[in-house]
């Protein structure tokens, strides 16, 4: 069954809660390991924790296995932020990414002992942060050694967002680009022998973001038009290509879980019916029977729907999945 991917979720179910302080006694007993690497607790859904250590894209060893001697231990929250630790970090560090599953809820997250002791050995903690994945700030807090790792959190430190904002920094095209650089001086920080390594491994990973910064610019809007979204996912890139969201009351209500007013729904119906919008983007993800009539209604009514979803789909990395989705805005739009 698909679940709401609401970031008010968050950490709120007391069931949770005992999970996390368990986990937190099973992991007491994790030694520290790498530099700088006095760790705290992790989480992952059973299953998720993936240790890739310089393996773009390939799922290895689950839970947070030894790293080699020498190398920085990184933990990311989010698959698509270890993807880029380990382009950035390359020989030089071991990267664990807590959530990999595309099915995944990075909301209702729930902590294993394996996850626990991967962030407990990380010199490096990476997540979206803003509400989105506040499990693992927890986590850091809990274990009692947060000053003594690096925690990046994306969205605030990398993008200048705050709470409140919307939490999907990753579909801001800018994003991926800023964070590789915040990184490769995070790193440098922690070992200056590589310093270096570390900015060159960063001009690589922008470089290979090509196709998306093409991809956006071909498809930029000269004046703004309009689209109706289900949930806010899309949003930074909808206001890349110069795309106007219409039914700002209507995703709100999404993401705050509550029933959209019937006026703001029978105008979305009204624009749809009437083909006054470009094209309806429905997260996959997080469906409703609303949702579902209007991706319906937007099939008899001959106007398109672009799937976008929260997380990254098997097999694909974060260019691929972004010029994907593109791809369905550029077909969108013919």
């Amino acid at each position: 069954m698909n679940k709401r991917l609401i970031h008010k979720h968050a950490m709120k179910r007391g069931a949770a809660a005992v999970l996390l302080g368990s986990l937190l006694v099973l992991a007491g007993g994790c030694g520290a390991g790498g530099d700088n690497a006095n760790g705290s607790d992790g989480a992952s859904n059973s299953g998720n924790a993936t240790n890739r250590s310089n393996a773009t894209g390939g799922n290895g060893a689950t839970g947070g296995g030894a790293a080699d001697a020498g190398k920085i231990r990184i933990v990311a929250a989010e698959n698509f932020y270890g993807e880029v630790a380990e382009a950035v970090g390359g020989a030089y560090v071991d990267v664990t990414s807590l959530l990999t599953s595309p099915d995944a809820d990075p909301h209702d997250y729930e902590p294993t002992p394996d996850a626990s002791k991967a962030v407990d050995e990380a010199s490096v903690v990476i997540f979206n942060g803003i509400g989105y994945d506040e499990w693992a700030q927890k986590l850091i807090d809990a274990s009692g050694k947060a000053a003594d790792k690096t925690v990046i959190r994306v969205a605030s430190d990398v993008m200048a967002r705050k709470d409140g904002d919307n939490v999907h920094v990753w579909y801001n095209p800018d994003t991926m680009g800023k964070y590789a650089d915040y990184l490769a001086d995070r790193l440098g920080r922690l070992d200056p022998d590589h310093k270096t390594d570390y900015a060159n491994q960063a001009s690589d990973y922008k470089q290979s973001l090509a196709p998306l910064t093409e991809a956006v610019a071909s498809l930029k809007q000269a004046e703004p038009l309009p689209v109706a979204v289900s949930e806010p996912v899309f949003d930074y890139m909808a206001r890349a290509l110069n795309l106007r969201i219409t039914d700002d009351t209507f995703k709100m209500a999404a993401e705050e879980e509550t029933d959209p007013a019937p006026q703001d729904i029978a105008r979305l119906q009204d624009e749809i019916k009437g083909k006054e919008i470009a094209f309806f983007v429905n997260n996959a993800q997080a469906t409703s029977p609303t949702v579902q009539n209007l991706v319906d209604l937007a099939g008899q009514s001959g106007v398109p729907v672009v799937e976008v979803t929260e997380t990254l789909p098997a097999g694909k990395d974060y260019v691929a999945w972004m010029t994907d989705i593109l791809g369905q805005v550029e077909a969108a739009l013919d």
